[in-house]
């Protein structure tokens, strides 16, 4: 008998300790909700580079690539998901003192992001900041 693992929510401390994880391919799940502090650097995900959440059920999205982005090139693949919202759980901005951020590719590809500016308004990136 096959069994299949799918997951739909990553959950705080699920990626705890993994300091030695170069990429992460999460494709062709179901996940819908990534919990603020998933991502983060204290989840000890240092040497993380690379996150594939391609064809999941992702809507919302807080700015944790850019945070991630603050420490090492990143690429962070959210293609083909259901994102339309980006929040700010973390309390995160970003201003003219911000640490640098590193050459990071985002793909957004086929989501339903209306504007650009729902990234800059979600993320808390204005006028001024950048």
């Amino acid at each position: 008998m096959i069994k299949y693992f799918v997951m739909t929510v990553l959950q705080e401390g699920v990626f705890t300790n993994l300091r030695q994880l170069n990429t992460l391919s999460l494709k062709r799940n179901f996940i819908s909700v990534i919990e603020p502090p998933v991502f983060d650097e204290p989840a000890n995900l240092s040497s993380l580079s690379s996150i594939d959440l391609t064809d999941n059920s992702i809507t919302e999205l807080d700015p944790w690539p850019v945070i991630r982005a603050q420490h090492r090139p990143m690429f962070v693949g959210l293609r083909r998901n259901h994102i339309t919202k980006f929040t700010n759980a973390l309390k995160w901005s970003f201003g003219c003192n911000s640490t640098k951020v590193f050459k990071t590719t985002l793909d957004f590809h086929q989501n339903n992001i209306k504007h650009i500016t729902d990234i800059i308004d979600g993320w808390n990136i204005h006028e001024g900041d950048y």
